[in-house]
């Protein structure tokens, strides 16, 4: 071998001497590259240990945060360790997942149940009729998506019971109930189950493991909360009694209609606001071969699929398995979270966000040299995209203003009734339930007393129809 690196040495030297002196530098560098390679074939054996002590430390590290949880709190297969999880160990165990673990998955199923919401007629004619998301101006259709993103996303990260979650929680709670006579407490129930459960669907096929019972059950009982919190006036007690009822409501309220297919196109063209034009289509067909094809017909999509949608399907989804295959072996965990929301106020008192991975205008982004003038700015400024400015709420944003606006009286009092309801959530037990100005009435009937308070409930006991 020491012969092969003497004559290895002597080609450097005469190549060196044929080289001309305005390429020695690179001459320098493919030498140097030359001298690695001879190394590493001459110490294979320590590579393949290196190499083998990575992936040992890749798979065992992957699993060290499950690992941490469940010896915090004693947690095992038997549900007898778990079945008393209170609402702040669920929220801890939430964070860890969506935070740490597969944040990007949990976004990702977020995404495709949030085009879901656009199968339920009802709701689409709302928003319809609202002017959100299919407004003419573009910036107040745009506005109202980021707002719904950035209240949804902070709604899970905060505390429940601290004052910015309480804000959130109120600010949603103060929309519905301006539009409660038009939807039912119901149809926000079944986007709770979207929202929440959408994400560990995701988990389940594509993840790089599957979720733990304890993991599943803490991801019901903080939703579970979060349905109280936003005055659905009936929540069921377990996750098999809400499986039930949502098959019933789909049966009732999720068919195929025209505002459907206007409201999931409004969200479809912000999706791909900042796709190149000569992609889109392609994107698009993507989005479907990924969206539940329930969701697609009741959207009227499934017409716009292509003969190649099959295949496409299949190979999005082996890709999807790579990357779970990728990530459990070969890469190490995350060092530092995802941040969903934004923590900390500004110097106004006021919120800034950073653009979500959708953004189509920069809200709420605060003005900076870097935001302005950075590599992905001056990206932006060649292809035409806005930059954050006064425009955009540059300055930031308090969660109460936060949503649609009106005129400056009655914006003021629906700030003050946020403020007011905020003061209580904050202070509320766990299990109380939200008032909210929904319709009165279920959509489904026949339901059991389910979790909470009584308070702000259904008007009258129903009981459970046995099953067939």
């Amino acid at each position: 071998m020491s012969t092969a690196v003497g004559g290895a040495a002597d080609c450097n030297c005469i190549c060196q001497q044929l080289v001309p002196e305005n390429n020695a530098k690179l001459f320098y560098i493919l030498s140097w590259f030359t001298d690695c390679l001879l190394l590493l074939i001459q110490h294979w054996g320590f590579l393949v240990v290196v190499l083998n002590l990575y992936l040992s430390w890749t798979i065992t590290s992957r699993f060290h945060r499950l690992r941490a949880i469940k010896k915090k709190y004693n947690f095992n297969k038997d549900p007898r360790t778990y079945e008393d999880m209170t609402v702040d160990v669920a929220q801890q165990i939430e964070k860890n997942l969506s935070e740490w673990e597969m944040p990007w998955l949990f976004e990702f199923g977020w995404l495709f149940n949030f085009l879901a919401s656009a199968s339920i007629p009802i709701l689409s004619k709302t928003i319809i009729q609202s002017g959100h998301y299919t407004h003419r101006d573009p910036i107040i259709a745009q506005q109202r998506q980021e707002d719904t993103v950035i209240l949804m996303s902070s709604m899970m990260a905060h505390p429940l019971r601290s004052r910015s979650s309480s804000l959130v929680i109120a600010r949603i709670n103060e929309h519905h109930s301006f539009y409660g006579r038009q939807i039912n407490s119901d149809t926000v129930l079944y986007l709770i189950w979207l929202f929440g459960w959408g994400p560990v669907e995701m988990v389940q096929k594509f993840g790089w493991r599957k979720l733990q019972p304890f993991e599943l059950h803490a991801m019901w009982i903080f939703w579970r909360e979060l349905a109280l919190r936003l005055g659905c006036k009936y929540v069921p007690e377990t996750v098999e009694e809400m499986v039930a009822w949502k098959e019933a409501f789909r049966k009732q309220e999720v068919y195929p209609h025209n505002d459907n297919r206007i409201f999931a196109d409004s969200m479809k063209d912000m999706l791909l606001y900042k796709v190149p034009g000569f992609a889109k289509g392609f994107a698009f067909q993507c989005i479907l071969a990924l969206l539940d094809d329930e969701v697609a017909t009741a959207c009227r999509w499934d017409g716009l699929k292509q003969e190649y949608h099959p295949t496409l399907r299949y190979w999005i989804h082996r890709l999807l398995h790579v990357r779970a295959f990728v990530h459990r072996y070969l890469t190490p965990p995350r060092r530092h979270p995802y941040v969903r929301t934004s923590y900390l106020k500004n110097e106004w008192g006021l919120y800034n966000f950073d653009a979500t991975t959708y953004s189509t205008c920069p809200f709420y982004v605060k003005a900076t040299f870097w935001s302005r003038w950075g590599p992905g700015a001056l990206l932006n400024r060649a292809r035409g995209f806005a930059l954050p400015g006064p425009q955009y709420f540059s300055d930031g944003v308090a969660w109460e203003s936060m949503g649609a606006r009106r005129n400056k009286s009655k914006q003021r009092a629906a700030e003050a009734r946020v403020i007011a309801q905020a003061n209580f959530l904050e202070k509320a037990h766990y299990g109380y339930r939200a008032l909210v100005n929904f319709q009165p009435e279920p959509v489904v009937r026949g339901l059991s007393l389910g979790y909470g308070d009584r308070a702000n409930a259904y008007g009258r006991r129903h009981t459970m129809p046995e099953a067939a």
